[in-house]
C-alpha cells in the first residue's frame, strides 16, 4: 500500500514538472566576453539541481574517506569489546556450572583483550576461591581493573572470604568492616560477618547476626535459634576457666534459654570446671525439672552437692516418672554408692544394666562389690566393661 501511495506521488509530480515545462518558454543569456550563451529557463534549472546534487555527494564522498580510518578504529574497537563481553559471558556460565577451571580460562581470555571490565577479573577470583587457590585469587583482585569503586563491595567481600578460608577470620573481620563504612552491610557479607564471628568465637555477638539473618530470610525461625543456642553453648563451654564471666554471661541469658538442655549440660560442665558443683547441680535439675533429657542425668550425679541425701531424694523422685531410664539408675547406683548404701546402689546398677549392659554401669559395680572385697565379682565386671569399651570405640571408628 505504502509503494502503490509513493509510486502515483511521484507519477503526478513527473507530470505536473512536465506540463510546467511546456508553459515555460524563458530563457537565460549568460555573457562573458567574448562568449556569448543562451540556454533556455528549464535546462539551466536542470544544471543548476544537478550540478548542486553532485557537489554534495562530492562533498560527502570526501568527508567519508577522511572518516574512515577512525571508523575502522571504532569499528575493531567495538569487535574487541564484544569478544571481550562474549568471553565475560563464558566465564560467568561456567562458574554457574561449577567448570572453575574453565571459568578462570574464559576471564583471563576477557582480561587479555583492551577494554575488559574488571567483572572478569572478580569471577576469576571467584572461582579461584572455589578450588582453593588463593594466591591466584589475591592476584586477579589486586589488578587495576578490580580497584574501580563500583566493584569495591564484591572485591571487598571476596577478599574477605580468602581471609576466612585461610584461617585468619580476625583479618577476615577487619575487611568486613571496611566493607560496612563503604557501602552497608548485604545479606551476604552478614552470612560471611556470622561465619568469620564464629571462627573468632566471639559467641556473644552471633546472636544480633543471626537476628538480621532471620530478618533478611536467610534463616528461619528454627534454624536462627539453632544456631543462636550453638553460640550460646559454645560461649559458655569457652567460660570454663573464668568463673566472673561464666556468672555474667549466665545471668545475661533468659530463664527460657537456661532450661534449654544443650545450654543447661554446658552451663553445668563449666561450673563442675570450676568447682561449682552446687550451681551446676541447681541448673540441671531445673533443666530435668522443665523437659526430660538423659543426657543431663549424667553430670547431675557429677556433681557433690552438701545434701547428698537431697539429691538422692531428688532423683528418687524423677525415677519415679521415668523408671525405665538405664542412665538414671547408673546415677542413682552412683550415689547411693558415694553415700555407702551398698545394698541400693546394687540394686539400681543391677536394674540399670538389666535395661542397658553399659560399660560404665560394669564399672562402677566393679568398684563397689571391689570396695567390699568381692574381688571375683568384681573382676567380672572389669572385664565386661573393658570388653563394652573397646567394642564402643571400634564402631566410633
Amino acid at each position: 500500500m505504502r509503494f502503490l501511495f509513493w509510486f502515483l506521488l511521484l507519477a503526478v509530480a513527473a507530470v505536473v514538472a512536465a506540463l510546467a515545462a511546456r508553459l515555460n518558454a524563458g530563457y537565460a543569456l549568460l555573457v562573458a566576453p567574448p562568449y556569448r550563451v543562451e540556454l533556455s529557463l528549464n535546462l539551466l534549472l536542470i544544471l543548476i539541481a544537478g550540478g548542486f546534487a553532485a557537489l554534495y555527494f562530492g562533498l560527502r564522498v570526501i568527508v567519508r574517506t577522511i572518516q574512515l580510518p577512525a571508523q575502522v578504529r571504532e569499528w575493531r574497537r567495538l569487535q574487541k569489546k564484544d569478544r571481550a563481553r562474549a568471553k565475560l559471558d563464558a566465564a560467568i556460565v561456567a562458574l554457574l556450572e561449577g567448570r572453575y577451571g574453565k571459568a578462570q580460562q574464559q576471564a583471563q581470555e576477557a582480561l587479555a583483550l583492551p577494554h575488559s571490565s574488571g567483572l572478569a577479573a572478580l569471577v576469576a577470583a571467584r572461582a579461584a576461591i572455589d578450588v582453593r587457590q588463593f594466591d591466584a585469587a589475591e592476584a586477579y583482585l589486586s589488578r587495576p581493573e578490580t580497584q574501580a569503586r563500583s566493584l569495591s563491595v564484591p572485591r571487598l567481600t571476596l577478599s574477605a572470604e580468602i581471609a576466612l578460608e585461610q584461617g585468619q577470620p580476625q583479618e577476615a573481620l577487619r575487611i568486613l568492616d571496611a566493607l560496612k563504612r563503604e557501602a552497608g552491610m548485604h545479606t551476604a557479607a552478614l552470612r560471611l560477618e556470622l561465619r568469620a564471628t564464629q571462627a573468632a568465637r566471639r559467641f556473644d555477638q552471633i546472636p544480633s547476626l543471626v537476628d538480621q539473618l532471620v530478618k533478611r530470610g536467610v534463616f528461619d525461625a528454627a534454624q536462627g535459634e539453632q544456631v543462636r543456642i550453638a553460640a550460646q553453648r559454645e560461649q559458655l563451654r569457652a567460660l570454663a576457666h573464668d568463673a566472673a564471666g561464666l556468672r555474667d554471661a549466665w545471668s545475661r541469658l533468659p530463664e527460657s534459654t537456661r532450661t534449654l538442655p544443650p545450654i543447661a549440660r554446658a552451663a553445668a560442665q563449666s561450673f563442675l570446671q570450676l568447682g561449682g558443683d552446687r550451681e551446676a547441680g541447681e541448673v540441671l535439675a531445673r533443666s530435668l525439672e522443665r523437659e526430660w533429657n538423659s543426657e543431663l542425668v549424667e553430670p547431675y550425679g557429677e556433681c557433690r552437692l552438701p545434701d547428698a541425701t537431697r539429691q538422692i531424694e531428688q532423683a528418687e523422685r524423677w525415677l519415679a516418672g521415668h523408671n525405665q531410664d538405664a542412665v538414671l539408675l547408673r546415677v542413682l547406683g552412683t550415689l547411693c554408692q558415694r553415700q555407702q548404701l551398698w545394698g541400693k546402689a546394687q540394686t539400681y546398677l543391677e536394674a540399670s544394666l538389666a535395661l542397658d549392659n553399659h560399660w560404665r554401669t560394669h564399672l562402677a559395680l566393679g568398684e563397689m562389690l571391689g570396695r567390699l572385697g568381692r574381688s571375683d565379682e568384681a573382676n567380672a565386671h572389669f572385664v565386661a566393661a573393658l570388653r563394652l569399651a573397646t567394642d564402643e570405640l571400634k564402631r566410633r571408628r
